[in-house]
């Protein structure tokens, strides 16, 4: 029959993961972290270029449907 000590430190080393595991554990972790991140970035950047292009055609729009002569008094150009 195994003594006491001899179960516990065989139980312990089950249920108490390695420090080099733990530590490899937190780094996956923080990869999936920073994977998750990096994608949220990229859709931001997709919908800031999405805009910078809908403003640019607006502003061209806008630009070619004013007339640059003021209007006179009858409000007509």
């Amino acid at each position: 029959m195994p003594k006491p000590a001899v179960v516990r430190r065989a139980l312990r080393r089950q249920v108490t993961p390695e420090p080099a595991e733990v530590v490899e554990g937190q780094i996956a972790e923080i990869c999936r972290d920073l994977a998750v991140e990096a994608k949220r970035i990229r859709q931001l950047q997709d919908q800031a270029d999405e805009l910078r292009t809908a403003i640019r055609q607006w502003a061209s729009q806008s630009e070619l449907g004013s007339d640059p002569r003021p209007a006179n008094r009858g409000g007509q150009r």
